[in-house]
């Protein structure tokens, strides 16, 4: 029987092949774009995870560099200027950095964000952004740098008496004079230690120690010549000078008579005012505020215009009849404080401060100050009328026998010349005034009329007259922070807290 024309066509096998081919390869075409677009798809995962991680990186370089910026010991990082906005290219992508400051809880809020290309080609690049806590430690304290403040520091140099104790002054702090020194009628050095880079100059009844035993003798170094009465020069003053009413000893060890030539050199600290007026807390740069930390009372204006130069017209009394407060940062380790308890007669004193104008202390009472900071004034200080400001209290005085000054010591750094501390003098204290602390007076210092003194002293000239005494302090080694002649020390970072991203 003859097959029909279609069902022989359906019986031949060449066709069927063809068309079994066609749907294979259409198969393994499908299967091949599906694998391909798989592959490519895990490709862009993959290339978007390392990106990912990338701007992670990044974001934590941020971090670190801002850390670097607060951690830099010529950065002040209470100073909330230090942190702005910032972009820094690397060769994986990018960072864009910034930190606030709060001054209240002397805290940084900092963020980073890390930004890569996308290796998908979106027009969005990846991302990372990383946000922490750093909180800042104040710093209050340093290792004394500059030894001249265990003394009483006359700098003045070029006169025939280059500093004068004169008219039954008393005195058994160490001293250092730069030039001559010169002693009045019945006037006597007592301390442990006098140095004299010139000459030693004594009249009628003036003493240096006595000749009791080696333990009232004075360690004294002599760079040039001494005399008594206006008698005949010791030239060079060496050895036993007795009779010239120097009773020196020499050694240690084992001490015998004698004075030491030449003498120890000692350089004079320098102040920095400059640096002081814009990284003081508080000051000109940063009052107290309620925002910032507590103010309460009448604190004192830190500046009037903006500009260094002594512009507050109106001395400040660091001891009035009502109390004040003006904190910057926490109530616990303040970034710094200048507050005053007019009951309990109290000065709380933290940091480095500035006042681009005068201070007093003329109350007429006993006051302490509690804590350890430097003082800066543009202008002059002034300390009268029976007033007494000590960092300790025995009785109706300052403590003159227990006072540790490396744990408790205001400085006072003053810049002017003349007004209420008299013609040429930086600092005045009057008038059976105490004040128990350091000093520090671009120009002249005087103590006068039965003021007493307790603590290191450093001063173009320093005037002692009219029955002053000058107490004996212990040895410093550690000073608040600001103390002219040390390296400016300022807040640290701790390490970051509560990461975030």
């Amino acid at each position: 029987m003859r097959l029909s024309p279609l069902i022989h066509a359906l019986r031949r096998q060449d066709g069927i092949s063809l068309i079994m081919a066609i749907g294979v390869l259409s198969v393994l075409s499908i299967t091949g774009v599906t694998m391909v677009s798989y592959a490519n798809s895990n490709t862009r995962s993959a290339g978007f995870s390392q990106d990912n991680g990338a701007a992670y990186d990044l974001a934590e370089a941020g971090i670190n560099e801002m850390i670097a910026v607060l951690s830099n010991p010529e950065n002040n990082s209470l100073k909330g200027f230090l942190l702005p906005q910032t972009t820094r290219t690397y060769e994986t992508g990018t960072v864009t950095w910034s930190g606030a400051l709060n001054q209240a809880t002397a805290t940084w809020a900092v963020t980073s964000t890390g930004r890569v290309k996308n290796p998908t080609g979106n027009a969005n690049d990846v991302t990372r952004t990383l946000s922490a806590k750093i909180p800042v430690t104040p710093s209050y304290t340093q290792p004394l740098n500059n030894p001249a403040w265990n003394y009483i520091f006359n700098r003045r140099t070029g006169n025939a008496c280059d500093m004068t104790v004169s008219n039954n002054v008393g005195g058994s702090s160490r001293l250092y004079v730069a030039g001559n020194l010169c002693l009045s009628n019945n006037a006597g050095i007592t301390t442990s230690s006098l140095i004299v880079q010139g000459n030693l100059d004594l009249s009628n009844n003036a003493f240096v120690g006595a000749s009791t035993s080696m333990a009232t003798r004075v360690e004294t170094f002599v760079g040039a010549n001494c005399r008594y009465g206006g008698g005949a020069w010791g030239t060079p003053c060496s050895g036993n000078q007795d009779a010239r009413r120097i009773y020196s000893k020499k050694g240690p060890p084992n001490y015998v008579n004698g004075v030491t030539n030449p003498a120890p050199f000692i350089a004079a600290p320098a102040s920095d005012f400059a640096t002081w007026y814009t990284n003081s807390l508080p000051g000109p740069s940063q009052d107290c505020t309620a925002a910032v930390g507590a103010r309460s009372g009448t604190p004192p204006v830190f500046d009037a215009d903006g500009v260094r130069n002594n512009s507050v017209a109106s001395v400040f009394e660091l001891t009035p009849a009502s109390s004040y407060t003006c904190r910057v940062g926490p109530a616990v380790n303040p970034s710094g404080e200048l507050s005053w308890n007019a009951t309990t007669k109290v000065l709380t004193v933290a940091g480095t401060i500035y006042i681009d104008g005068s201070a007093r202390v003329t109350n007429g009472a006993l006051n302490q100050y509690n804590g350890q900071a430097t003082l800066y004034l543009s202008g002059t200080f002034l300390i009268d009328n029976s007033s007494k400001l000590c960092g300790g209290i025995s009785g109706s005085n300052c403590d003159f026998a227990a006072w540790n000054p490396n744990t408790e010591m205001l400085t006072v750094v003053a810049d002017g010349n003349g007004g209420q501390a008299g013609v040429g003098n930086s600092i005045l204290a009057d008038n059976n005034a105490q004040f128990q602390g350091g000093l520090f007076a671009t120009s002249n210092l005087e103590y006068m009329n039965n003021a007493r003194s307790d603590g290191p002293i450093v001063a173009n000239e320093v005037k002692l007259a009219n029955n002053v005494q000058t107490d004996s302090f212990p040895t410093i080694t550690t000073v608040p922070v600001g103390m002219p002649g040390n390296p400016q020390v300022y807040a640290q970072p701790n390490p970051p807290q509560l990461y975030s991203g």
